[in-house]
């Protein structure tokens, strides 16, 4: 598991920091699969043990600049402009998926190994719920922010919904083939299409009564087994 940040002193935090922005730029120039943690020790100008200590797998310096990025959901949110929610959210999936171009294939090496129960490493474990719940929390703001907020009730559902979404479409588009991801812009439209129309129909109890029903399908997503 990645050594928590706040176990470090200040030092420390500086090195790890280091390591990881080394990595990050040795995966971009030379690939993911092509770089050694040897040789990102070796970039770093630190011993292969130090940086195994704080990092046990390359998988994990990719799970941090994952969370890296979730933590700045808050500020990207802030930033869109005004406008509906499908808009808002649309938008968002264009900067999460800008930002995350440069790291491609290191995300998909991640996601594989996420989705091996027996990797040892996890976007979806118990000690990332904290992170998953202000990650939400951010997507609660991108709802409630929009011209024509939905009511309470509706707005937790589709902060839910759209979190899970989020996490589907960042999957697709890892493994999107299609010339320039060509496949992903016209996802994203859909959603929009179809989440322009769902808040259209909130009025509607069935409407309402389904949506509650596909949030708490999404939520399994970040509930453990032992919750």
């Amino acid at each position: 598991m990645v050594t928590e940040k706040s176990s470090l002193t200040d030092k420390a935090q500086h090195t790890r920091q280091h390591i990881l922005d080394t990595a990050l730029s040795l995966f971009v120039s030379n690939g993911y699969e092509a770089t050694t943690m040897r040789e990102i020790a070796s970039a770093a100008d630190c011993s292969v043990g130090l940086t195994y200590r704080y990092f046990a797998r390359k998988e994990e310096l990719v799970l941090e600049l994952y969370w890296q990025m979730a933590a700045q959901t808050d500020t990207q949110i802030s930033q869109l402009p005004a406008g509906s929610l499908a808009d808002r959210f649309h938008q968002l999936m264009i900067t999460r998926l800008a930002q995350s171009a440069d790291y491609r294939e290191s995300f998909r090496a991640l996601f594989a190994a996420t989705l091996n129960p027996n990797s040892g490493v996890s976007i979806f474990g118990e000690d990332t719920l904290d992170m998953h719940q202000q990650v939400r929390e951010g997507f609660r703001s991108l709802v409630l922010g929009a011209s024509e907020p939905p009511p309470a009730a509706q707005a937790e559902d589709l902060a839910t919904l759209l979190y899970g979404i989020h996490f589907a479409v960042l999957l697709f588009w890892l493994y999107d083939r299609s010339p320039h991801q060509r496949a992903t812009a016209e996802l994203l439209a859909l959603f929009r299409d179809v989440l322009a129309f769902v808040r259209n129909m909130l009025v509607l109890p069935i409407v309402r009564k389904q949506l509650a029903r596909a949030a708490r399908i999404a939520n399994g997503l970040f509930v453990t087994a032992s919750h």
